[in-house]
């Protein structure tokens, strides 16, 4: 990892802290358990003082605001990570520098106050950058347009215990859009999905909805929105 800017003020020391990380490469292909478990393993080797759980099985304070659908990497994900002994952020940062496994970047790390909500508690939307390989831009631009002017767009449920269930894609599709032509022959396909607990837009379902599903692809998810951030809104089918 490459060592952030330090400079400035420093932070006052804290026992919660927010870390703002990058994965990539083939860090995109593991499970959000399996993530933790790189994590853990990270913050022991820089001998940050995690706080554990009690009981027969202690499992280290630390969550995600939301788990990487696989397959995806990730510009600027968030894990929440509490310690037995206040550190500053600074000090959190140093320790991780050259400790990190390849294709997992720390891209900075804040105090969080002890009484903040989780941050799957806070968490509404995530936006996702698709890129497609040798597809036809008007014939994407076509489907966005037909999906974004449907009413609703139902879709089987996952899971056994879901079997026969459906639920309506449309609402949690805030903003969708192909973007800027990439070098060829590659196309951008860009979207914002709801991420609320029991309302969460998979980017895999969207390409499904567009009938874009087989298509070669590699997947991004480019920031992920906390509640006082929630400015989105459902977007108007085109004119």
């Amino acid at each position: 990892m490459s060592c952030p800017d330090l400079a400035g003020a420093p932070s006052r020391a804290a026992t919660r802290h927010g870390i703002t990380f990058a994965t990539s490469r083939a860090l995109a292909y593991v499970s959000v358990l399996e993530l933790g478990t790189v994590w853990e393993r990270t913050l022991r080797r820089a001998r940050v003082p995690v706080k554990y759980s009690q009981g027969f099985n202690p499992r280290p304070r630390m969550h995600f605001a939301a788990p990487l659908p696989v397959g995806c990497g990730s510009e600027a994900d968030l894990l929440d990570v509490s310690l037995h002994v206040a550190w500053a952020p600074e000090a959190i940062i140093r320790a991780l520098y050259g400790v990190t496994p390849p294709h997992l970047t720390v891209i900075s790390v804040a105090a969080v106050a002890d009484d903040d909500p989780a941050l799957s508690e806070q968490l509404v939307a995530a936006e996702y950058r698709i890129r497609l390989h040798g597809e036809d831009r008007a014939a994407l631009c076509a489907a966005v347009e037909h999906l974004l002017a449907q009413e609703s767009l139902p879709l089987p449920r996952r899971g056994r215990r879901h079997r026969g269930k459906s639920y309506d894609l449309r609402p949690l599709i805030h903003t969708l859009e192909v973007g800027p032509a990439l070098s060829s022959p590659w196309l951008a396909l860009r979207m914002r999905l709801a991420a609320r607990p029991g309302a969460t837009g998979r980017p895999d379902e969207v390409l499904k909805a567009l009938g874009w599903d087989d298509a070669p692809r590699s997947c991004t998810r480019t920031r992920l929105i906390l509640e006082p951030d929630q400015t989105v809104e459902r977007p108007k089918p085109p004119a």
